[in-house]
């Protein structure tokens, strides 16, 4: 088959066309910057601010990945949050561009979404089924990005909404930044460590997309190994290689009002104090072994 890849120079794009060239497909990859291309990968410029493709990207294409969105870790000021949200609209939007007005033989996209829909909770589980939906910056930025993710309806293909929880990868993200935290040899923790953590490894997720595309699947899916863990279990987990930590509880309501002076409230809410118990009753339909499912597996 032939893919087409928004963001497929991220931490997880670059995880799943490594899956694909090894399974002999081809791949394009839509880019800000001009790339040289190989035996199995081809670059196509596209600019989704400017709403601007190159229209020969969705030639021959059978399935379209989208993982195109600004970072969320950072400084969350409020042309931050702005970008956030415009980026994963505006990417979705040219999408819709270029398979409208060029010929093509698109039979599925495959869009990436996030469990930060919904509302935080110590004892509230979540499934596919779950219609409950946070207040919070987050929530809203997914709500009207799975909204536009939907709107491929008039296309008549399926459409594959995957909601991924916390990735785990030695190369990236959240695992990368505490490891860098713990070289302190201090655990930092908010409250008593216990926000639930629903994660998945980056090896899984990308077998997940892979998959999907393979089953043609159509709808809604979870992308975790329901088997969450804890803040205080992950920290203890990764400072296994050090000698001596320093464990530092810090008490909820304190850092609450410090972020809250900084007007940081909804960085605090969605990410510094996150808590979501999140699992997938949809993923036994395309019978995907975890070969990720304890920390101890890391």
């Amino acid at each position: 088959m032939k893919f087409l890849i928004t963001g497929g120079t991220g931490l997880i794009g670059k995880n799943i066309v490594q899956l694909l060239i090894r399974n002999n497909h081809h791949i394009n990859i839509l880019s800000r910057k001009e790339k040289d291309n190989s035996e199995n990968l081809s670059f196509f410029k596209w600019n989704p601010k400017r709403q601007t493709v190159d229209y020969d990207s969705i030639n021959d294409v059978d399935i379209v990945i989208n993982l195109a969105g600004e970072n969320i870790f950072g400084l969350w000021t409020s042309s931050k949050k702005e970008r956030i949200l415009k980026s994963r609209l505006q990417s979705l939007k040219l999408l819709k561009k270029l398979i409208k007005h060029r010929p093509n033989k698109v039979k599925q996209i495959i869009s990436a979404s996030a469990i930060g829909i919904f509302p935080n909770s110590q004892e509230a589980v979540y499934n596919e089924d779950s219609d409950l939906v946070g207040k919070t910056f987050l929530a809203n930025v997914v709500k009207q990005w799975e909204k536009e993710i939907e709107s491929f309806k008039e296309f008549r293909i399926a459409i594959t909404t995957i909601r991924i929880g916390m990735v785990f990868s030695e190369l990236g993200g959240i695992i990368k930044v505490l490891r860098f935290i713990l070289n302190s040899r201090i655990l930092f923790l908010v409250g008593n460590g216990n926000q639930k953590i629903s994660w998945i490894h980056i090896e899984d997720l990308s077998e997940i997309f892979y998959k999907l595309s393979l089953k043609n699947y159509n709808g809604l899916i979870h992308a975790v190994n329901n088997n969450p863990t804890t803040m205080l279990d992950l920290l203890k987990k990764l400072s296994d290689n050090y000698s001596f930590c320093f464990k530092i509880f810090t008490p909820n309501i304190i850092l609450k009002s410090l972020f809250k002076v900084f007007f940081m409230k909804d960085f605090y809410d969605d990410i510094v104090n996150s808590s979501k118990n999140v699992v997938s009753t949809e993923m036994k339909k395309i019978s995907h072994k975890f070969k990720y499912i304890e920390l101890n597996d890391l």
